[in-house]
């Protein structure tokens, strides 16, 4: 398992304004809220150590993965974010619709799926390609090693972009739990079915550049990408 505190790393999310109830929510979820960097109680159902993965990212739905990056370039990388959202219009729909809860991982990690406007999946491909010549390694590496994503098509992306997932495969999620240990999923199920219920449309009219720095475990919010800026 790579060291999650080394290197510097950026990405590119959807997150929720502060004060809005899906920030809260979500925030509550995943026991630390990334904007304020500080930690928050945990519902009763959840345990610290099913959040230990998910946690230190805070809640976020993934525009472009989380790349380690050269900190010198940290100017151009968001020089580079803000020239690609100012490509939209600035009343391009950046909407999620059709929000259900999904199981990967063999039942460890749970999210919130979501399906994109064509103006998302235009803004998350045109992101991942601008951005893809500040990239120094891939969180994808070591499976891709291992061979997985071993697919034609896979393999030319992480070639080109450093990632084999995103583009016509993407699939916009927010995680809510991970690495979930617990014996009754079922139950878990039927909590976090109530807690998203609400959200399961959702509409953006921001992206948010987001940043780990070396050393550190935990990620934070480096600037927001405001459509019409």
């Amino acid at each position: 398992m790579p060291d999650p505190t080394a290197g510097t790393r950026f990405a590119v999310y959807l997150c929720p304004p502060a004060g809005s109830a899906l920030y809260q929510m979500g925030s509550e979820l995943l026991g630390f809220d990334v904007r304020a960097g500080q930690p928050v109680p945990l519902p009763t159902f959840l345990r610290p150590e099913w959040q230990t993965d998910a946690g230190p990212f805070g809640f976020h739905l993934t525009v472009v993965e989380g790349f380690s990056t050269d900190p010198a370039w940290w100017p151009a990388i968001e020089a580079e974010a803000r020239a690609c959202v100012a490509c939209l219009s600035p009343d391009a729909d950046l909407s999620l619709s059709n929000g259900r809860i999904d199981v990967w991982d063999d039942g460890e990690t749970w999210v919130l799926r979501l399906d994109p406007s064509p103006a998302l999946l235009v803004a998350h491909t045109l992101l991942l390609a601008r951005l893809a010549r500040f990239v120094t390694a891939s969180p994808f590496a070591e499976q891709v090693a291992q061979g997985l994503y071993a697919r034609p098509f896979e393999g030319a992306r992480m070639s080109l972009l450093h990632t084999p997932r995103g583009l016509d495969t993407w699939e916009p999620h927010f995680t809510l739990v991970q690495p979930y240990r617990g014996n009754d999923p079922q139950e878990l199920r039927r909590e976090l079915e109530a807690c998203v219920q609400p959200f399961t449309t959702q509409n953006y009219t921001s992206l948010t550049l987001f940043e780990k720095p070396e050393g550190q475990e935990r990620w934070r919010v480096r600037a927001e990408l405001p459509l019409g800026d």
